[in-house]
């Protein structure tokens, strides 16, 4: 929601002397915070929308989308495929798969060792 900032102190005309200009309220200072409550007003989200309430929703990035904007589930899903990933029992060990590659393992000691750790790997 845009931010809403009075512009005129029509309380403050209370305080001002009869016959002092600047007490009468103009049609013009009217006009500007009416409009200026209606623009912050048509700029705010609905609480009610189906967006916000309930399970929220928002649109899905396109693929090959790399920036700030909020990712779904349904683009995460999209991205990662969940399937390829396999846990494998090797001995006393828990192995980590990718489309068949081993990628990392949990120890029996459960410390997780990333692929890019060769030495910790030994033979695998």
């Amino acid at each position: 929601m845009s931010n809403y900032v009075k512009s005129t102190d029509f309380a403050g005309k209370d305080g001002l002397t009869s016959g002092d200009p600047a007490k009468i309220v103009k049609g013009t200072e009217i006009d500007d915070e009416f409009d200026a409550l209606a623009a912050a007003i048509n700029s705010k989200a609905n609480t009610n929308s189906p967006a916000l309430t309930g399970a929220p929703t928002a649109p899905t990035a396109t693929a090959g989308t790399n920036s700030t904007q909020l990712a779904t589930t349904a683009f995460v899903t999209n991205k990662v495929n969940l399937s390829a990933f396999t846990l494998i029992e090797s001995g006393t060990d828990l192995l980590v798969k990718y489309n068949g590659t081993t990628i990392a393992k949990i120890t029996s000691a459960g410390a997780f060792v990333a692929k890019n750790d060769v030495t910790a790997f030994g033979s695998l």
